[in-house]
């Protein structure tokens, strides 16, 4: 005799004390035939075997002598705040339930809270029921009417009770994440940055935790790559650019973070220094010795996010006000606290040689017209412009074939601002400052237009969040949260012109029916 499953040993024993002797073979299934979904949030910190098995226990136990499960749909990895068409196991199972040559008659699951969050039930089991596809839990003790007002209470209330244990979750989690950095100074986790390792802190200091052999970790200065940070920190101090400091870093050879840690950041090449990572290494307070957390949030869910993430929203930076950190230092600091402030200085507004501050009043509202990137403020010949390098820059060799500079002259494009406002009237859908003549700038900005300036000429442009696909971007460059690109239909009309020229082959620019230029752009 074949050895016995657990359930088939059990059901032979019954079937024995009852004085009957069971069939160990096949049997046949009759009445509904079900779906089962289950879902776990991590699968890090949860076993997939023990959580998919007693979610599917409850849902047997509830379809007992209704049915049987015939199909299986589990998702692990995903938050209950996820819609169902973002979990794949989910949306794969209303795609099956809407095929007509479907092998399941009604969906069980074996917890609301496993399945849904908020409101998202109403929809699902609308979409499910319009395709002859009943929904089964444990909570309604069957099926759910969604006609019925005893049901409609119910659901509305697990939906209530399912989104406060997250907040209650996630605010407990939070607060204490909070006292953990700002008192105890612990490290939470994560890449250790460039210039430090992992060390053992010993025990962790929850008993339980302690017993299962958790340990705590500090940070402690690698003796590799801390001392470049000592010298990045030291040289940006003496008033050397970081596009020299990258260059110099790239002749020496000297490994980059993801070269240097490449098991923790898989996600780069690894190849050389760029100017944004010296100065994300410049940026980071935690090599004054202090632990700090919440630098960076992301929200909701969807493209964008951290690329070894479990499908985070798009990463933002928070402001320094909402940092946490640690009231004492944590581990030893590579630049003492005046260094790391007046290298901080340095990026903003300095007074030259003759004690004057530049300003440059169309900061952050000119565009480059040919690869859609915000053009630099840039001061040259004793006056105020604005140039693009099509993402080059002296830290890196420039390749004979890169489109020329965009440069762009603030006198000129003032003089030239009334007019191009004049003719875009219909541009914007935010209103105008109020006034009998609002100020040209604060118009553009309460609109969201910018300046697209090109080799030809100037034309607005609907500010719009974008991706730099320029053929001309070096290969491997990221494009910033800064850059914009204008759409095909917002590019718009100056009338001082009738024709428009001909436009550059390299970028991305609106259809050529759209564009007529103004002016030309000169030194």
């Amino acid at each position: 005799m074949a050895a016995l499953g657990g359930r088939a040993f059990v059901s032979a024993v019954a079937g024995r004390r009852c004085g009957s002797r069971l069939d160990t073979g096949a049997v046949a299934q009759v009445g509904l035939r079900f779906a089962f979904y289950g879902r776990m949030s991590t699968s890090e910190f949860q076993d997939a075997v023990t959580s998919r098995g007693w979610q599917r226990s409850v849902s047997e136990e509830l379809v007992e002598g209704f049915g049987a499960i015939v199909v299986e749909f589990f998702d692990e990895g995903c938050s209950r705040r996820w819609s169902w068409s973002d979990r794949p196991a989910a949306s794969a199972l209303l795609a099956a339930a809407e095929n007509p040559g479907r092998g399941f008659d009604a969906v069980v699951v074996g917890e609301y809270e496993r399945a849904f969050y908020g409101d998202q039930f109403r929809h699902v089991v609308a979409r499910l029921s319009a395709a002859g596809v009943q929904v089964w839990l444990p909570e309604a003790g069957g099926p759910v009417e969604l006609g019925s007002p005893v049901h409609e209470a119910l659901m509305v209330l697990l939906g209530a009770q399912a989104q406060r244990e997250v907040v209650r979750a996630r605010h407990r989690v939070l607060a204490a994440m909070r006292v953990q950095v700002r008192v105890q100074g612990r490290f939470l986790g994560g890449r250790p940055p460039y210039g430090y390792r992992l060390a053992d802190a010993g025990p962790h200091p929850n008993a339980i935790h302690a017993r299962w052999g958790r340990r705590l970790h500090v940070l402690e200065p690698d003796p590799v790559t801390a001392l470049w940070v000592e010298w990045i920190f030291a040289e940006r101090a003496r008033g050397r650019s970081v596009a020299s400091l990258v260059r110099e870093l790239n002749d020496r050879g000297v490994a980059c973070p993801s070269s240097a840690d490449p098991g923790r950041n898989g996600h780069r090449s690894g190849e050389r220094w760029i100017v944004r990572t010296v100065a994300m290494i410049l940026e980071n307070p935690r090599y004054t010795g202090r632990q700090v957390w919440n630098r960076q949030s992301s929200k909701g869910h969807g493209s964008g996010g951290r690329v070894s993430g479990r499908g985070s929203g798009v990463v933002r930076s928070n402001p320094a006000e909402e940092w946490e950190v640690s009231e004492h230092l944590t581990h030893r600091p590579l630049v003492d606290d005046a260094t790391f402030l007046a290298v901080h200085g340095m990026r903003t507004a300095r007074s030259t040689k003759d004690g004057e501050t530049r300003r440059y009043v169309l900061a952050g509202l000119v565009t480059c017209g040919v690869c859609g990137r915000r053009m630099d403020a840039h001061w040259v010949h004793g006056r105020a412009g604005y140039r693009c390098r099509h993402g080059y820059s002296s830290a890196a060799p420039r390749p004979a074939d890169a489109p020329r500079n965009v440069y762009m002259r603030e006198d000129r494009l003032l003089e030239l601002l009334p007019g191009l406002l004049a003719e875009s009237d219909d541009i914007g859908s935010c209103p105008v400052p109020s006034g009998p003549e609002p100020d040209p700038i604060e118009v553009l900005g309460h609109r969201r237009l910018q300046i697209a300036c090109t080799h030809q000429g100037q034309e607005l442009w609907q500010e719009a969040p974008r991706e730099i696909t320029s053929g001309s971007c070096p290969q491997g460059q990221t494009a910033l949260a800064l850059d914009w690109i204008p759409s095909d239909d917002t590019a718009y009309r100056s009338a001082s012109s009738s024709e428009a020229p001909q436009r550059p082959t390299s970028g991305r620019l609106t259809k050529e029916s759209d564009l007529i230029y103004v002016g030309a752009l000169t030194d």
